[in-house]
């Protein structure tokens, strides 16, 4: 299949999964690879060769930097304890779980080569996972755990990973020290790089005033990170969470307002896109994998659904175990209870690190062909069993879940009460008179109106109507406008790029009204 074939299909099946995703109730990557899955069964279809060398470098850092820009260091450091547990502890028992069961069914397997098999199925996918936690209305507390071990666990899985690619390379085991100085060394290595960049970015973005090279900019940085962490032998994913987390919460002191609205938007866009060529290739690697596995492919199937279960139950026995204990003895909130161990541990999907690791196994290595497809079989029953069943477990099991409106109106509440109180002591100094005093207090009741589905009052009702009549009127006037702007375009003698900036002043004076 070729690149453009590719992405022609990643974006028809994205405007497809994202509505019907919605409305099923499901995670969009599930839907995502079922339509992969789905046109790799399409008979004349062409294969597609998955280069994990490729992949991860190209997929991985936007994807990550787009996850850590929408979170907060503020929220991991909360959470650090239960994030660590999940993201290193549980990813190191994993991966010795799964070296065990293969040991045992596969025993010309050596065991590094079962434990990088192992590394590479242990950690749950962070797009899969943020886009769960986002869709359940679960408890903040809970999604900031999720969203910090997606965003965490990558790099453990594939420090260990490498670790036992060496030690397999060179006929030796795995040992806890040296796996622990490898994991601590690229941590420390990786981390420095990325803050290091994030420094001098944050220097570049504030000299950049146009926002259109601002965003171009912000493209290279993921890459940069990633690229930087691991030439240094370092780890390139917390290279790039460690810039993304900066650089995110210091995007509205060193960008304008336009730079930040062309840049979220971009990266919005791209977000979407490459989770849908993830996933997509996800599914369209199925077909030649099972082909090559030939008539033996239900034994090799089967052992990789017994590998699933004990990935899924290591997960539930150690969150729950583990949420015991840190909520007796280290009062830890998350998990809150069993009910919440539940969900958390029905959550752990996995996805295209997953694939591309197993894929990059080194073609000399014993039964290559079936640890590719147990990882197939990890991905496909972590992925879509979860997907479909984890909002019924939510709303059955009991989770308490959150209510984002309630959230924006306390958030706007607090807003409001500043803007309100900067007026006060504006209008106490003399810089504003009475009458614009009282337009810009108006001016705040609209902003509560707009946030606020269901105000309590009828005043506010009634300031809701009339925000909605002046923004009905503004529309109309701003739409006159542009009908002029664009006739004044098709004229020979007028310049279209002077059109083109006005045009760009309605669209941003649409979009602040």
């Amino acid at each position: 299949m070729d690149r453009i074939e590719l992405l022609i299909l990643a974006v028809g099946a994205l405007v497809v999964a994202l509505p019907l995703a919605s409305r099923l109730g499901l995670p969009y990557p599930v839907l995502l690879t079922m339509v992969g899955i789905a046109a790799a069964l399409i008979p004349n279809v062409p294969e597609i060769e998955l280069n994990p060398d490729f992949v991860l470098p190209f997929l991985l850092p936007p994807l990550l930097w787009a996850a850590s820009t929408r979170t907060s260091w503020a929220h991991i450091r909360a959470n650090l304890r239960p994030i660590l547990m999940l993201a290193v502890a549980l990813v190191a028992v994993s991966a010795f779980a799964v070296a065990a069961v293969l040991s045992s069914l596969l025993p010309q397997v050596p065991w590094a080569i079962a434990f990088a098999l192992g590394a590479a199925c242990a950690p749950p996918d962070p797009v899969a996972a943020t886009s769960v936690a986002g869709k359940l209305g679960l408890p903040h507390r809970m999604v900031a755990v999720i969203e910090g071990e997606g965003l965490g666990n990558d790099a453990t899985a594939l420090t260990l990973f490498n670790t036992a690619l060496a030690a397999a390379a060179v006929g030796g085991s795995i040992s806890f020290g040296s796996a622990g100085r490898e994991f601590l060394a690229a941590s420390v290595l990786g981390i420095g790089v990325g803050l290091l960049l994030a420094l001098v970015a944050g220097k570049i973005l504030d000299w950049l005033t146009d926002p259109v090279l601002a965003g171009a900019f912000t493209v290279v940085l993921p890459f940069a990170a990633y690229a930087a962490g691991e030439e240094i032998g370092g780890s390139g994913v917390l290279a790039v969470l460690a810039i993304g987390l900066v650089l995110g919460g210091a995007f509205y002191h060193i960008q304008d307002a336009e730079s930040r609205l062309v840049g979220s938007a971009f990266w919005a866009t791209l977000d979407l896109l490459l989770t849908s060529i993830a996933f997509i290739l996800i599914g369209l690697e199925m077909r030649p994998i099972i082909e090559d596995a030939g008539s033996d492919i239900w034994r090799q199937i089967m052992i990789g659904l017994a590998v699933a279960a004990v990935l899924i139950g290591v997960r539930m026995v150690w969150l729950v175990a583990s949420g015991l204990f840190a909520h007796r003895f280290l009062r830890s909130t998350v998990p809150g209870n069993w009910r919440e161990a539940i969900v958390l541990g029905w959550a752990g999907m996995r996805g295209v690190v997953t694939i591309a690791a197993a894929l990059s196994l080194p073609a000399a290595t014993p039964e290559r062909g079936t640890l590719i497809l147990i990882a197939f079989v990890v991905v496909m029953v972590t992925l879509i069993l979860p997907g479909i069943t984890l909002p019924w477990l939510v709303r059955h099991i009991g989770v308490a879940t959150a209510d984002p409106e309630r959230a924006t109106r306390e958030i706007a509440v607090r807003v409001v009460g500043a803007m309100n109180e900067r007026i006060t002591e504006l209008h106490a100094d003399g810089d504003l008179d009475d009458e614009h005093a009282e337009q810009w207090r108006q001016r705040v009741r609209r902003i509560v109106a707009q946030v606020s589905p269901n105000p309590e009052t009828e005043s506010l009702i009634e300031e809701r109507a009339r925000f909605r009549h002046m923004r009905a009127v503004n529309l109309e006037l701003h739409a006159a406008a542009q009908a002029e702007a664009l006739r004044l375009r098709g004229d020979e003698g007028i310049d279209p790029a002077a059109v083109d900036r006005i045009l760009r002043i309605i669209d941003r004076q649409i979009a602040n009204a």
